[in-house]
């Protein structure tokens, strides 16, 4: 999988969540009674919401997905955050799955609506979007609902179970599209399902034109991340002043001075992305950046069994990307992308830190259709972590 391109990547995260084909979406079983992956399709759970981008109700952070939390809070699923509308609106889709047998799933049509086992897991999952820290969704103020009228700043989207608990082995895949004009913080984060040892299910994340600031966490899965085109160095300071840091000269000597500190946007206010697989997780991680922004960039693999294969590459930093690698030791590498005037703090501009905390064999089902009853799951090394231009 380390050599998919980001099309390739989707359209594996399509196949993966189009559906078991021992369940089409309507409940219908295979007629076997057995424990088995189950997955719905596809459901728009919001739809072109308005997501405002200035004003006072602009949107400065969203976060995506989250660790398990109370049991009844765990998405543990795939996560796509897709940039690419053009209008000032938030679309959110929603899959379930679970590793059950098929009333578990399903729910048991035969039974009164009345008894709670006649609504199965794919009904009790919902999406969760709010302001604040999980709660179940009665208990939380009508003001903090993120999907009401129009979305708020500092949402969390993720899923709540209707039930005692969340079954272990249940979860849901997200997919997120957001404005192409959304320059807020995006903070995004899942795990793995391993609980069906004979199932093990890997939790990935894609971004498709991220232009911000962004915290990225998963444990050993996938993760491609592409970077916008037009990434600007400071990506909140307004447009005008990001041109007048450009094209910056010192008032003495009238000189080139390209993002001097003395420029309108200092240096807090310039981007920063971290990719990171949790301890002691190995995780692979690509990173596609543009070619004409001033990026620093780190990219480490932190296992502590060395040594071994999983050694990072910075393919984008060379001489003609007017940047030149830094290598620190064999498993961590630093370049400064086209450092724009000696006025300039040198090891600054947008900042992008990429690493996996691990290195080894990982097994996983990549698809629902690939598994049964004596199948084996497939085995690959992760903690392979690259940043490259082009390359998704």
């Amino acid at each position: 999988m380390k050599n998919l391109s980001l099309a390739s990547f989707l359209g594996l995260t399509l196949l993966m969540t189009a559906g078991c084909p021992k369940d089409d979406g309507n409940g219908e079983d295979a007629g076997n009674g057995e424990e088995q992956p189950w997955e719905t399709k596809w459901e728009t759970v919001v739809n072109n919401l308005p997501f405002p981008l200035e004003g006072d109700g602009k949107i400065n952070s969203l976060t995506v997905g989250r660790r398990e939390s109370n049991g009844n809070y765990a998405n543990r699923g795939n996560i796509e955050v897709l940039f690419d509308l053009d209008q000032p609106v938030i679309t959110v889709e929603m899959k379930v799955y679970d590793f059950s047998d098929d009333p578990t799933f399903n729910g048991d049509p035969t039974l009164p609506d009345t008894d709670p086992a006649s609504k199965g897991t794919k009904e009790r999952m919902s999406l969760w979007a709010f302001i604040g820290a999980p709660a179940m969704p009665k208990k939380i103020d009508a003001s903090n609902d993120c999907t009401k009228d129009t979305w708020k700043s500092g949402c969390t989207i993720g899923t709540y179970y209707d039930g005692l608990a969340q079954p272990l082995r249940s979860g849901a895949d997200l997919r997120v599209h957001l404005p192409k004009a959304y320059r807020g913080k995006l903070n995004v984060e899942t795990e793995d399902n391993l609980n069906e040892t004979a199932y093990p299910r890997l939790g990935n994340i894609t971004v498709d034109g991220l232009c911000s600031n962004a915290d990225i966490q998963l444990s050993q899965g996938t993760a491609k991340v592409k970077m916008c085109r037009d990434l600007e160095v400071a990506p909140t300071c307004p447009a005008a002043s990001i041109k007048m840091c450009e094209t910056f000269k010192d008032p003495v000597t009238m000189e080139d001075a390209a993002w001097s500190s003395a420029c309108p946007c200092p240096p807090e206010t310039y981007g920063q992305v971290k990719i990171l697989s949790r301890k002691p997780y190995a995780a692979n991680i690509t990173v596609d950046v543009p070619t004409d922004t001033w990026l620093n960039v780190t990219v480490s693999n932190d296992s502590p069994d060395k040594p071994n294969a999983c050694k990072p590459t910075l393919e984008a930093c060379t001489s003609a990307g007017n940047c030149t690698p830094v290598p620190s030791s064999e498993y961590s590498i630093s370049g400064e992308f086209n450092y724009p005037s000696p006025e300039a703090a040198m090891g600054a501009g947008f900042n992008l830190t990429v690493l996996s905390a691990g290195c080894g064999p990982v097994k996983y089902f990549a698809a629902a259709d690939d598994w049964s009853a004596d199948a084996l799951p497939e085995e690959e090394e992760h903690g392979h972590v690259k940043v490259c231009t082009g390359c998704l």
